[in-house]
């Protein structure tokens, strides 16, 4: 599909801006200004400017404090829009007054975290900043003017400054946006593997000096990269966190150490050592942390995984209860009856494939097909993966999968099965199932061996039984039925 002609106007637009070598002048004047008075006051200036960073919060001050300008003048522009259409009454307009004034005073607080990041930015970044800030000030100064106008009784002249301040905010928000999603500006930029699981050894003792940052890595087989670790010994201890900056991705090793702190070489962000957080800004995120004992002359590392993190580790599969019961269970295995409905699937691909295209078994296929897949995301959903997402890492992706193999059948069932563009999703969608039915075998299907044959096999009976009650169940298949009349309808 084509870019819109806005997305292309855009792109132009912002690719002008980062282009600009005009604003570095004036932007490197304006942030002499602000840093020179901020050097002069010291301790104070830094912890203000750590406050407006969002140091102590753990998160970026500026994207929250933005939202009250946004709402508080959109909702102000929609009051505007009821009295254009007729909707007047004084209670509309002194809403209206009050929220623009409400908008202007969060602008201001915005504008100086804004500020406060902006001053870290370099090069393309700093010229788009330049522009985000000119554009948002202009809004701002709209707005005021709008509040003006309506205290001296030019509603009307009011209504449109404020028209036009919302116009420029969109344009500011757009700009933001880019900063952001494009550029990663003020996003997490630390490696943060869950490697090494198990203590893991990366450098002799003997090579750490004092207060001297050194880098070793470690690998991710799943990610296919290395991983940076910084490693520091400092008052007899040795502390490790991961080497690349949260902030910008600068490199840690490269720092110093400052009053227990690592500082970053690029932006002086500060690291506590025993703890990774950030102690002084811009940096807003806490580093990866190691857990480190020294053995056989060796430093050992263990990632410390961090809260809300589902990292599967040897000590996961140790703290499994066995099966209470004892009961032995026959029948397939979990993964043998999943790896049979896999095989039913591929034939029924094979089998729609081989059928001439203006045969109108082909749609009776492609509904078997649709109906097979339903039951299988059910069985999976709801018995498979509660049960090894313990042992698993692979079960967040798999859902992910399900939905798109979902949307892709979606679009297949609303095609003429003897058209070419058919044939183009078709097989989209057959690539889709064999990448997760293939990704299933040789990983979730293995790791799930770690749950023991006795409750594989007890799964099994329940995939197998549930399966069947899927297929046979009168009120199943009218449900699965209308939904895919609906699908190929609609």
């Amino acid at each position: 599909m084509k870019r819109s002609r806005f997305a292309r106007a855009a792109s132009a637009g912002i690719g002008r801006i980062e282009k600009a070598s005009s604003l570095d002048k004036p932007s490197y004047i304006a942030e002499t200004a602000i840093a020179r008075p901020a050097q002069i006051a010291g301790s104070p200036a830094e912890k203000i400017g750590n406050a407006l960073h969002g140091t102590s919060y753990g998160h970026p001050l500026h994207p929250m404090l933005v939202t009250l300008p946004i709402g508080a003048w959109t909702f102000a522009f929609g009051l505007d829009l009821l009295a254009m259409l007729g909707f007047r009454s004084k209670g509309l307009e002194r809403s209206a007054d009050f929220a623009l004034k409400a908008g202007a005073a969060g602008a201001v607080a915005a504008a100086a975290a804004g500020v406060a990041d902006w001053q870290h930015t370099n090069g393309r970044d700093r010229r788009v900043g330049t522009a985000h800030a000119l554009v948002n000030t202009t809004s701002l100064a709209l707005h005021l003017a709008s509040v003006a106008l309506r205290g001296r009784g030019h509603l009307g002249r009011g209504r449109l400054a404020s028209a036009a301040g919302w116009a420029c905010l969109l344009v500011g928000g757009y700009l933001g946006g880019h900063m952001v999603y494009r550029r990663q500006i003020g996003v997490d930029h630390a490696d943060r593997s869950p490697e090494p699981r198990d203590f893991q050894a990366v450098l002799p003792v003997s090579e750490l000096e004092e207060d001297r940052p050194r880098r070793v890595e470690v690998r991710d087989e799943d990610a296919r990269q290395d991983i940076g670790v910084v490693l520091v010994r400092h008052k007899g201890r040795v502390q490790a966190m991961g080497a690349r900056c949260s902030h910008m991705g600068g490199p840690l090793d490269q720092g110093w150490v400052l009053s227990g702190a690592l500082v970053c070489p690029w932006h002086g962000s500060r690291y506590d050592l025993e703890s990774g957080w950030p102690t002084s800004g811009p940096s807003t995120c806490p580093q990866p942390r190691y857990e480190v004992r020294l053995r056989d002359g060796m430093v050992e590392i263990r990632r410390e995984q961090e809260p809300g993190d589902e990292i599967v580790t040897a000590d996961d599969f140790d703290r499994m209860p066995p099966l209470s019961d004892g009961v032995p269970f026959r029948g397939k295995k979990a993964d043998e009856v999943l790896f049979e409905h896999h095989e039913l699937i591929r034939r029924l691909f094979r089998a729609i494939k081989n059928t001439p295209r203006d045969d109108p078994q082909r749609r009776d296929l492609l509904r078997t097909l649709a109906s097979e897949l339903e039951i299988h995301e059910y069985v999976e959903d709801h018995i498979f993966y509660p049960a090894v997402h313990p042992i698993s890492e692979d079960v967040p992706i798999a859902h992910s999968e399900h939905r798109q193999l979902s949307d892709l059948l979606a679009k297949t069932l609303k095609l003429n099965t003897a058209s070419e563009e058919f044939e183009e999703h078709l097989q989209a969608l057959h690539a889709a199932v064999d990448h997760h039915a293939g990704s299933e075998e040789r990983s979730m299907f293995q790791e799930a061996q770690r749950l023991g044959d006795a409750r594989l096999r007890q799964m099994g009976q329940e995939l197998e039984r549930t399966l069947e009650e899927q297929r046979t169940s009168r009120h199943q298949r009218l449900f699965r039925d209308l939904k895919i009349r609906l699908l190929e309808g609609i």
